[in-house]
Parts: structure tokens; C-alpha cells; sequence
């Protein structure tokens, strides 16, 4: 497993909104943490007068509630030094006022619990012991109609007798709708994680509601499940809802037919004895069955099915002898520079001459970042300088020995001379290169320590990837039952086509390409095709996570009207057509404007915000971090009961609230996309231009 490094504080990256309710803190055996929360009364006296939570004879008094806010809405627990907690403790108001429906627990080490109340707005759940400074208790849901919400007690204490431990050997119990001849233990007869599912449990025909369930000695602290969809080909794919006997619910959109790869359903941990998967059984003659069901406990990384195709690889092509006399790669009209020399993405071994077209007399100096991964306004040194002879040609004999080893960006820039006005110069050239040589970085995740790691693509392996996510682990068009999948100024190619926009370079990192479309020009006005990566076939079976952190290292795409983006969908948009659907855009780039990054959420087909899905986009130009063509960074989002967070490097730069739909678990997505309503001009490069991802990660 990759190594880690908290370096996001809670508080900062916002897990939460806004609380509901009036709360009561009761901590046993311990000075009483100091309370804060999003809104309402003044939350001190959460802290004093409560009645004992066991004795359902005491009226509750409502002791906090909220001003107007429901889901969002937090209560925070400061403990006046570290402190030992396995147990929480809900007492809903009573009296006709608004409990809430569940709550995420999120402790200052990165951890979170969901808990889910009951009828009255109860709950109590014993987890297993961890040690936190803090916890935040944040309304994840709220009973229909609900426009605040009062809590008459909470308490998150070390108060339990006997708390469960993780990895505790547990028998499990298989059942099923369907009688019991049929073979339910197939179930769980399987090791997935060497490709074998064992026997396959089938539904009887007549079975108009088939289920199928899994249940414990004990609770666990379940993080996901795995559902293998039946062996048969061909047909709609199923559905269904997962119920935890906590009382919590997810809906699993689609389950993928066929054999292969398993639909995982990343949640936020929950203490649950047994979880139920309710299918819904499609319309026609279809039969409906599961090859395996597996749930894994927080703190384990749900297996990878094993690749048995030879899926996408490639390696660097090798530097080509690079002088004046080249064949120029690209075009240098008068007032600009343009590429001539090494072809985009060549590898080179430390040490090559670049040549640059620029108008006679011009001179300009190549640089390259060399800073550590994971600090933002790392170092970008000065490695060449030339001038322009009187045939235009600026020969840069570069050193890359300081630079990061693999995908590398030269930024050649212009030298402005006493006379000239910034609107005088040319823009500059990005030239990308393969450095054999150069220094090999340790990049951490971002993510907080305490998190579960539920996915995590090194690229490491050839990529496994179709047009539609049939058989493979990733879709190479958008999953959207709504449209066709395809957006900005090139359309996204087949990988089968062999443009080549989707590949893995060196079993170290994905290339994801825009170049110019074989038989350019019939390609509805765009001569260059493009590149995007799905976790979730186009009817949104694969990889989902429910109030996930998303992150990737990311090196971006240069030139006019590149658009590279790092984002996430509702997995129900790509399973059914509706006129809504929930987006949260962790980074999108502009190749305009290399200083700058956008973060945004959109609610499509809401209306809160005054005109459907506009959401409030957060751009900041410049963002503080180095130029993202030139430095790696990692980019991140968590997504929260009402919104998202968003960092950089780990440094918090945006957050976004009033986000519908964030119960439901999303897909991810990275591509390298053109225009985004910004003109489009890569002839200085040849129309070719990559983005480069080292990893990207999820985790709950």
C-alpha cells in the first residue's frame, strides 16, 4: 500500500455542513469536551442538565437545535486531551420536533462512522476503540419535509463494556429469497481476488423479488461490498439496494453480466450484523443471479479482479537526432514559437537538444520544475538559453539530471528585451518529454490517516479499458444514460481504434492523449480525437464510493484549449435517464491559463441556484502552486452530506455546500477533454498534447 501522510486537517477539509438539532453531550468518567456547532442555541448547553439516555421515562428537554438547517449541519466534540472513544450515543427530541435520520461521525484522525437513528431519533452504536481529539458529528440525513433539526442528547464516549475489534473471525451466514435447494452458499464459496468466484446462485423464475443476504455472530465495521453479477451475457444489467440492519441503505445502480470484474460499492464504515442486497428483477425473461457477495471491514482494500486480457501499454519512443535540419514537429507563426524538435513524448536519457522556431532574434530560456512532490510552490530552475539564428531556429541543449524522472515538461519562454510589452511576446511552448534520467520522487497521498483505501490504480499493468467498459476495468467514454457520453471539441476515442489516446507508459503512469484523428478532418469539425477513463461501464457497474475522498497526481495537458479534469458523477446517472444528476469537478485546467485551476459542484436540473446546474464554480487564477503543465500535483476532493471539499497538494483551495444527492456513491472520472468554451490552437505542438497521472486513489 502506497504510503501516507495526514496532512488535512478536518476542520479544513469540511466534511460537513450545517447540524440539526439540540444536542446533549453526556461523557462518562471524563471532564465534558467543549461543544461547538454550525448554528442554533448556544451549543454550551449541550453540555449540561441531560437526563440519563437509558431511562425512556424522563422527558427530553431539546437542549440545541439548529436555525434553519438540516442536512450539513454539525455538532463539534473537543476533548480537553486525547481520549479514548468507542461508543455514540443519539437521543432524538421528542415531541413532535425534527431528529435526524443519520449522522457521519468524522474524528480528527480522518475516520468517519455512519449512524443511523431509529423511528424516534436514537441510536447507539459501540465501534471499535480509537483514540481522537475532536469529533464532528455532521447530519447526513433528515425525514422528509424537515427544516431544522433538535437533538435531546449525544454523547461519544469510551464507555463500552466490550468494543469490537477489526479483523475478529466471524462466522457468516448465507440466505436467500429463493428456496433452499438452491445453492445459496455459493454466495461465498469464491476467492475473488484470484479470479475465482466459485458456484453461482440462481433466483427462481417465479421470484419477482429476489434478495439475497449476509449476516454475522457480531457486529463489523463493514467499508464495502463486492457483488459479481451472473456468468450469462447479454441482457439489461441488474440493480438493486443494499440494506444494512443498522437501518442504513445504499443503492447499488447496476451489477454487470457476463463474468469479470465485480460491481464494489465503497461506503462510509457502519457497524452492521448483516447486510441484505434486494435485486430488482428486469422486465422480460432474464434470469437474475449473483456469482459472489463479499464484505470487507474498514481498513481493508477490496481485491482487484486479476487482468486476463493484454489491455494498453506502450513505451516512450525513443529520442529521434534532433538539429536544425529536422523535420519541424509543429507550426511557428510569425510572433510565436513552435516545436520543431523531439516529437511530443520522446524519451530521452537526461541530456537533449531541443529546437525551437521563434522569429529571428528571439531569445528564450527553457526551465523545468525540480521541486519535491506534494509542496505547491516548489522550485522551477533555468536549464538552457538561445537565440534565434536568421533561419528562426533557437537550438536549447538541455540537462534534465535535476528534473523528476518519467513524464517531464520543458516551458520555453521568450526573454523580453527592454522594449517589449507583455503584449508583444509570444506565448510560451511546452515541450513534454520522457527523462530516463533525473530524480525519482516519493509522492504521498493526501488523503487523512485514519481513511480506508478502496481503490487504488498505480497504472502499473497494462490498462484495461473499452469503449463501453464491457470486460474491462474502466470505460473510455462518460457513463450517462442521458446522452451520448461525448462533450467538449474532439470526440473521445475507442481504444481499439489505435489512436493510441488511452495507455499506460513504463508500468508507471497513464498517458491520456489529444492528437489529430486518423483521416483528420471527418471528424464533425475537429480534427483531433481525445481521451477519457471511467471507474464504471457506460450503465454504471464497477467502482463507486459513497462520501469518498477522491485524489490523483496529475501532470496537465499544455497548449490553447486543452482541458484536462478530475472528476466524479452519481453513479444513478449512468444507470437510468433523468432530468437530474450530481457533479463534482475535483480539479478542471484550462490550457489557457496554466496558473489557474477550477473547482466546482453542479445540482443538473435544480433550480435552487437560480439557473438548472450552474452550481458555484470556484476558479483561481493564479491558485498559488506551481504551473501545472510543468509540476505534478495532487488534486483532491471529499465529498460531504452536502457538499465537497476540495485541496491541492493537500492544501485546502475550495469547498462548495447545498450539493443534493451526496448520499448516493459516485463514479470517477479523468480525461484529457478540448475547448470547454475556450479556442482551440495546438499547432505549435503538431495537435498533440498529454496529460500524465501517476495514481489516483479513493478512499472512505
Amino acid at each position: 500500500m502506497p504510503s501516507r501522510k495526514q496532512v488535512l486537517v478536518l476542520s479544513a477539509v469540511a466534511v460537513v455542513a450545517a447540524v440539526a438539532a439540540v444536542v446533549l453531550v453526556v461523557v462518562r468518567g471524563a471532564d465534558p469536551p467543549r461543544v461547538t456547532a454550525s448554528s442554533g442555541t448556544d451549543p454550551s448547553a449541550l453540555v449540561a442538565g441531560a437526563p440519563d439516555p437509558g431511562d425512556d421515562d424522563v422527558e427530553r428537554d431539546v437542549y440545541w437545535r439548529t436555525d434553519s438547517e438540516t442536512v450539513g449541519a454539525w455538532v463539534e466534540l473537543t476533548y480537553p486531551e486525547p481520549t479514548s472513544l468507542d461508543h455514540v450515543e443519539v437521543l432524538g427530541p421528542g415531541g413532535g420536533e425534527t431528529g435526524p435520520a443519520s449522522a457521519l461521525l468524522t474524528f480528527d484522525g480522518g475516520a468517519s462512522l455512519l449512524v443511523t437513528t431509529d423511528d424516534e431519533g436514537d441510536a447507539s452504536v459501540t465501534f471499535p476503540e480509537r483514540t481522537a481529539s475532536r469529533v464532528r458529528v455532521t447530519i447526513a440525513g433528515v425525514p422528509d419535509g424537515a427544516t431544522s433539526v433538535a437533538l435531546a442528547g449525544l454523547s461519544v464516549d469510551g464507555s463500552a463494556d466490550d468494543p469490537p475489534r477489526r479483523g475478529a473471525d466471524r462466522a457468516v451466514v448465507a440466505t436467500a429469497s429463493t428456496p433452499a435447494d438452491r445453492p445459496v452458499e455459493a454466495l461465498t464459496d469464491g476467492t475473488p481476488a484470484d479470479g475465482d468466484t466459485g458456484e453461482e446462485w440462481t433466483a427462481d423464475a417465479d421470484d419477482d423479488a429476489p434478495w439475497v443476504s449476509l449476516s454475522w455472530n457480531s457486529p463489523r465495521e463493514i467499508a464495502s461490498v463486492q457483488v459479481f453479477g451472473p456468468s450469462a451475457p447479454g441482457g439489461e444489467s441488474l440493480s438493486g439496494v443494499l440494506r444494512f440492519d443498522d437501518g442504513s441503505t445504499v443503492r447499488v445502480p447496476a451489477i454487470a453480466r457476463g463474468g469479470g470484474e465485480a460491481t464494489t460499492i465503497a461506503v462510509a464504515p457502519r457497524m452492521a450484523s448483516g447486510v441484505r442486497l434486494e435485486l430488482d428483477r428486469p422486465d422480460g425473461a432474464v434470469s437474475v443471479g449473483l456469482r459472489e457477495l463479499a464484505v470487507y471491514d474498514a481498513g481493508t482494500t477490496p481485491p482487484r479482479w486479476p487482468q486476463d486480457w493484454d489491455g494498453y501499454a506502450t513505451a516512450p519512443p525513443a529520442v529521434e537526432p534532433c538539429d536544425a535540419e529536422a523535420e519541424p514537429v509543429g507550426e511557428a507563426a510569425s510572433g510565436r514559437l513552435g516545436l520543431v524538435c523531439p516529437a511530443v513524448g520522446s524519451a530521452v536519457d537526461g541530456r537533449t537538444d531541443v529546437v525551437v522556431a521563434a522569429d529571428p532574434g528571439t531569445t528564450v530560456e527553457a526551465r523545468v520544475w525540480t521541486g519535491v512532490s506534494g509542496t505547491g510552490t516548489n522550485a522551477v530552475d533555468v536549464v538552457a538559453r538561445a537565440t534565434a539564428d536568421e533561419d528562426g531556429l533557437a537550438v536549447l541543449p538541455l540537462d534534465l539530471a535535476s528534473a523528476p524522472r518519467g513524464p517531464v515538461t520543458v516551458r520555453v519562454d521568450p526573454v523580453p528585451d527592454a522594449a517589449a510589452t507583455d503584449e508583444d511576446l509570444p506565448t510560451s511552448l511546452y515541450v513534454q518529454l520522457y527523462n530516463r534520467a533525473g530524480r525519482d520522487l516519493t509522492p504521498d497521498s493526501t488523503a487523512p490517516e485514519g481513511m480506508t483505501l478502496q481503490w487504488a490504480e498505480e497504472f502499473d499493468r497494462p490498462l484495461s479499458v473499452s469503449a463501453t467498459g464491457a470486460g474491462a476495468d474502466y470505460a473510455a467514454v462518460k457513463p450517462d444514460a442521458s446522452s451520448s457520453g461525448q462533450f467538449g471539441d474532439a470526440p473521445f476515442a475507442d481504444p481499439a481504434s489505435d489512436d493510441g489516446t488511452l495507455t499506460t507508459l513504463d508500468d508507471q503512469y497513464l498517458r491520456i492523449r489529444t492528437q489529430p484523428a486518423q483521416g483528420a478532418g471527418d471528424q464533425d469539425g475537429t480534427d483531433n480525437v481525445a481521451g477519457l477513463l471511467a471507474s464504471t461501464d457506460v450503465d454504471g457497474a464497477g467502482f463507486i464510493a459513497q462520501y469518498g475522498y477522491f485524489e490523483a497526481r496529475i501532470l496537465g495537458a499544455p497548449g490553447a484549449g486543452t482541458w484536462p479534469a478530475f472528476w466524479m458523477l452519481d453513479a444513478e446517472s449512468a444507470a437510468r435517464p433523468s432530468d437530474t444528476s450530481t457533479e463534482v469537478d475535483t480539479v478542471e485546467l484550462y490550457g489557457h491559463d496554466t496558473l489557474g485551476s477550477c473547482h466546482t459542484v453542479h445540482d443538473w436540473g435544480s433550480e435552487e441556484a437560480g439557473e438548472p446546474g450552474t452550481g458555484a464554480p470556484s476558479c483561481n487564477s493564479p491558485n498559488g502552486f506551481t504551473d501545472w503543465a510543468i509540476a505534478w500535483h495532487t488534486y483532491a476532493a471529499r465529498i460531504t452530506p452536502d457538499g465537497a471539499a476540495f485541496t491541492i497538494d493537500g492544501q485546502v483551495v475550495a469547498s462548495a455546500d447545498s450539493l443534493t444527492r451526496t448520499t448516493e456513491p459516485f463514479f470517477f472520472l479523468l480525461d484529457l477533454a478540448l475547448g470547454g468554451g475556450w479556442p482551440v490552437d495546438l499547432a505549435p505542438t503538431g495537435g498533440v498534447s498529454d496529460t500524465y497521472v501517476d495514481w489516483v486513489r479513493v478512499w472512505t
